[in-house]
């Protein structure tokens, strides 16, 4: 869920850009779209599989504000999770390779792992095979 005050702004942005919010947005969507899945798909290359349940798991039930979107916010969540519930350990990572690969992202390839990580329980099925399948490069 995002800040209603940011969803403003953004409208304003829009609309003095291009001549509605609504052909802004269609002129935004295939490439935001086409961003976050290029950008998905490096990132299943940087993390392991190990690495990647991790930061999934680590997102359930976590309530996405866009000052969230964030290394630094990536890195908490994360680091968070594994020592306070060991939840690497369920999938086999190794928590300080998986802080330093973190920390070479920058924010806009965070905000991308974050929004990801948080979208898989947002489906139907979040059964350990659908994680399996979520994760594997394609």
């Amino acid at each position: 869920m995002f800040r209603r005050h940011h969803h403003e702004e953004q409208d304003s942005w829009l609309k003095e850009l291009f001549q509605s919010r609504r052909a802004g947005a269609e002129f935004m969507l295939p490439w935001t779209i086409d961003t976050y899945v290029t950008t998905v798909a490096a990132l299943k290359q940087t993390f392991s599989p190990a690495e990647l349940k991790t930061v999934v798991d680590a997102h359930e039930g976590v309530s996405i504000d866009t000052s969230h979107l964030r290394v630094a916010h990536l890195l908490l969540q994360v680091m968070d999770r594994c020592d306070r519930d060991g939840i690497h350990t369920r999938h086999g990572s190794e928590p300080r390779a998986l802080e330093g690969k973190c920390r070479q992202l920058d924010d806009a390839k965070a905000a991308v792992l974050i929004l990801w990580a948080s979208a898989f329980w947002c489906g139907k099925n979040t059964s350990a095979q659908a994680m399996e399948k979520y994760i594997a490069v394609k």
